[in-house]
C-alpha cells in the first residue's frame, strides 16, 4: 500500500515537472516572439518616416502636373533660384475647374527643423516662419533639370531619401 502511494506521489511530481517544462517553453517562445515583433515595428516605423516626406511632395507634384504648374526657386523670389539659401518648390494653385490660378501658389520648403508649406498670393511678402509645419526633418533640397524635379529629404536621424519625378505636362 505504501509503495502504491509513493508511486502516485511520483506520478504527480512527473506531471507537475512536465507542466513546468511546457510552461517554460511557452514563455520562451512568447519572449522571443515579442522581441521579434518589436524589431519589426521599429523597422517599419523608421521606413515610414523616411518615405513620408518624399511621398508627400511627390503627391503634391503629381497633382500639379500641368504646364507651368511647378518649379524650383528661392523662398524670397519665385523667379531667382539664388536670391536666398532656402530651396523652395513652387506649385501654382489649381482652381475647382482645373484651370491654373496664377495669382496664388503653394511654397514647400525647409525651415527651422520642419518641412513647411504655405499658400500665398503673388506679390505678398511672407517670412518662412509663416508656413505650416508638415513634418520634422533636418533638411530638404530640390533640383530642377528641365521637366525633372529631384527631391532629397533628410530625416531627423540624418538619413537622406531621394526621389526624382518627371513632369509630363511640360
Amino acid at each position: 500500500m505504501r509503495a502504491e502511494a509513493e508511486k502516485r506521489h511520483m506520478d504527480g511530481v512527473y506531471v507537475l515537472l512536465l507542466f513546468a517544462v511546457f510552461a517554460g517553453c511557452i514563455l520562451l517562445v512568447l519572449l522571443f516572439g515579442a522581441s521579434s515583433y518589436e524589431k519589426l515595428i521599429e523597422r517599419d516605423n523608421q521606413s515610414f518616416e523616411q518615405r513620408t516626406g518624399v511621398s508627400y511632395i511627390a503627391a503634391k507634384l503629381r497633382h500639379n502636373d500641368v504646364a507651368g504648374g511647378a518649379w524650383v526657386a528661392s523662398f524670397s523670389d519665385k523667379s531667382d533660384r539664388n536670391a536666398d539659401d532656402t530651396d523652395t518648390l513652387y506649385l501654382t494653385f489649381i482652381g475647382d475647374d482645373g484651370v491654373l490660378v496664377p495669382e496664388y501658389y503653394t511654397k514647400i520648403y525647409y525651415y527651422d527643423g520642419f518641412i513647411r508649406e504655405i499658400l500665398c498670393e503673388d506679390g505678398l511678402t511672407l517670412t518662412p516662419e509663416a508656413g505650416n509645419e508638415i513634418m520634422a526633418a533636418s533638411g530638404l533640397s530640390f533640383e530642377q533639370n528641365g521637366n525633372c524635379i529631384s527631391v532629397a529629404v533628410t530625416d531627423e536621424e540624418g538619413i537622406q531619401t531621394k526621389l526624382s519625378l518627371t513632369l509630363r505636362s511640360n
